[in-house]
């Protein structure tokens, strides 16, 4: 009995996905098998690794939470309008103190 809306190629197209698997696979193992990796050659001081594409992260210098915005006058990041009403109130040492935190050697200008 045949169903019009059954594929009859769809049994030798399944073979055909196992027979890649296996070619992918097949492959994967010979690449494995060259590359001679020595598992003590390598640890997190020893790996190089090419630039991130993604720009770094940055976080608000007061909470710690992902800043959005950068205060023009202290260069302090910040997340939301409370930070900023805080970070514009306090004396000018505490915002190089937290720019100092931050590794940031810039001194603020009066």
């Amino acid at each position: 009995m045949s169903y019009s809306f059954k594929n009859s190629q769809w049994q030798a197209r399944k073979k055909e996905l196992k027979s890649r698997r296996q070619s992918q696979s097949r492959k994967f193992n010979n690449i494995k098998a060259q590359v001679q990796i020595n598992n003590s050659a390598f640890n997190y001081l020893s790996i190089e690794a090419p630039p991130s594409l993604k720009p770094a992260k940055r976080y608000c210098d007061v909470t710690g939470f992902e800043a959005k915005y950068k205060d023009p006058v202290t260069q302090l990041y910040y997340c939301d309008s409370i930070v900023f009403n805080y970070i514009r109130n306090c004396p000018k040492a505490t915002a190089e103190t937290y720019l100092n935190i931050r590794g940031c050697t810039q001194k603020l200008i009066s």
